[in-house]
């Protein structure tokens, strides 16, 4: 007979690590010579094609009013080779430092980015996936 496993009640602060979808990733966005670069540990595909994702920015977040402003994003795929950068990115704001500067990042043109697409709003259509190495 197998084993039962037992329920166990987890803290709501602790639920977060197994409910979260997906790999991190780094959401790159400019506004009037402004710009900064977000690491996002929620997003979920919402639709094939044409590709839907979704995600939330709180307002309270650097990149909220640039996304909001511009109307787009890229959602950038990164490889392990920038863990660091990727974790350093994540701990500090675009408030104060410029994140492309501070990481080595290079920014480059999209492809395709996500029009019409509103923080924490349900984007309209497709974002532009990139691999950052």
């Amino acid at each position: 007979m197998a084993k039962r496993s037992e329920k166990i009640d987890l803290p709501v602060s602790k639920v977060r690590r197994y409910l979260e979808p997906g790999p991190i990733v780094l959401v790159t966005s400019a506004y009037r010579g402004a710009r900064n670069i977000m690491t996002m540990g929620w997003h979920t595909v919402m639709e094939f094609a044409p590709s839907l994702i979704g995600c939330v920015i709180a307002e309270s977040n650097h990149s909220f009013s640039l996304v909001r402003n511009s109307g787009e994003c890229v959602i950038n795929l990164p490889t392990t080779t920038l863990t660091d950068a990727v974790v350093g990115i994540g701990n500090t704001t675009g408030a104060e430092i410029d994140k492309f500067a501070r990481f080595a990042m290079t920014p480059q043109p999209a492809r395709m980015s996500a029009r019409r697409s509103f923080a924490n709003v349900t984007p309209t259509s497709s974002a532009s996936f990139s691999t950052m190495r």
